[in-house]
């Protein structure tokens, strides 16, 4: 538990709830129904009735999650569990996101998942936040983005400048398979692609997508929430660009995370 009052509090969405409701609801008629007319209920019906019953409790009870954020830290609290990790504890997140359309899913499923999803493009994302323990939010909770955004506001400048400092001492910085030397990105073992070659780095759909010049495909694609701390990478990457080039940030479409969020 912190100290200081929470200065903003997350709740979680309903969109499980409601699922849950409208698979009750029409059991629950049909098993009236059935009793109404032979004064018994099939034991199929009955089974499934209970069940679905069930499943809304326990969605109900979810919908209890709390995610607080704190001048001290975060803390995240179900019905289940409580978490609080501090500032500066967290030695890492990892962020992911995938695009949905909900055209090409089914009916009441279809505009559950799209509903989930607040912001115009559509994306359903996960966080993670790393440290002595770990805390997870993603689309069911309300307003993802904005978490994602004052968790990175309140850690990447502390990892940035530890990655810096490195880097600066001619160190190589791991991202999970992608790493940053003096010289340029490296993709696991293979040879340092000059940071003034990029003409390409950023999360594409799901992807994180890095390009040299020249190149017809891409010499990185790897899943988004594969690499830790992505956007202190992405950052680093444009700046380091952007200081042997000259060329502006928005050449490479941009890296900061208020451009996906």
């Amino acid at each position: 538990m912190f100290m200081s009052p929470p200065r903003n509090t997350f709740r979680y969405t309903f969109s499980w709830l409601i699922l849950a409701g409208l698979l009750f609801l029409p059991l629950l008629l049909w098993a009236a129904y059935d009793f109404n007319q032979r004064r018994q209920v099939d034991p199929v019906v009955a089974f499934f009735t209970v069940l679905s019953g069930l499943l809304l409790a326990y969605a109900w009870r979810w919908t209890k999650t709390r995610v607080t954020l704190h001048d001290e830290g975060i803390s995240y609290k179900s019905p289940f569990r409580e978490k609080d990790l501090r500032w500066e504890e967290i030695t890492e997140t990892r962020y992911g996101q995938q695009p949905i359309n909900a055209g090409v899913h089914f009916g009441l499923i279809g505009w559950l998942i799209a509903s989930m999803a607040s912001s115009n493009n559509k994306m359903i994302r996960s966080f993670e936040i790393i440290g002595s323990q770990k805390i997870t939010v993603n689309s069911n909770t309300r307003d993802v983005e904005e978490i994602v955004r004052l968790v990175l506001t309140a850690v990447n400048p502390r990892l940035r400048q530890d990655a810096e400092r490195i880097l600066n001492s001619g160190g190589t910085v791991a991202f999970g398979k992608i790493s940053l030397s003096p010289g340029g990105v490296i993709w696991k073992s293979k040879e340092p692609i000059p940071y003034g070659a990029l003409v390409k780095c950023k999360i594409d759909g799901s992807i994180l997508r890095i390009k040299a010049e020249g190149k017809w495909l891409d010499n990185v694609a790897v899943a988004a929430k594969k690499v830790p701390n992505i956007f202190v990478l992405l950052d680093l990457i444009e700046a380091k660009r952007t200081a042997m080039t000259g060329k502006p940030a928005l050449a490479m479409a941009g890296s900061s995370a208020n451009q996906y969020l």
